[in-house]
């Protein structure tokens, strides 16, 4: 029993060990991502007429996601209200015998 529960404490230090040092890893490439390549502002003229531009289409964007989530929540509301059941309990066929 000692040694199967030291045997298992030593493979999840192990596996936490590594799991960390990946994530460690990946922090330091993002770092130097971003100090290589650093965020740069848009210019003043050009860059105001096409952020007006992708705000507009951005809420297009967003507005006709809504409408068609919107959609599918009443498709399902109304086909849920006709068919039969999907949870086991109370599905018809559960209750034959």
């Amino acid at each position: 029993m000692n040694g199967d529960f030291s045997t298992g404490l030593m493979v999840s230090i192990v596996g936490l060990s590594i799991t960390f040092l990946a994530l460690a890893v990946f922090i330091g490439v993002i770092y130097l991502l971003k100090l290589l390549f650093p965020y740069k502002e848009a210019a003043a003229e050009g860059g105001e007429e096409k952020s007006e531009e992708a705000s507009e289409g951005s809420v297009m964007v967003e507005t006709a996601d809504e409408e068609i989530v919107a959609a599918i929540a009443a498709v399902s509301y109304l086909r849920g209200q006709n068919a039969a059941s999907t949870v086991p309990s109370r599905n018809p066929i559960w209750t034959l015998k």
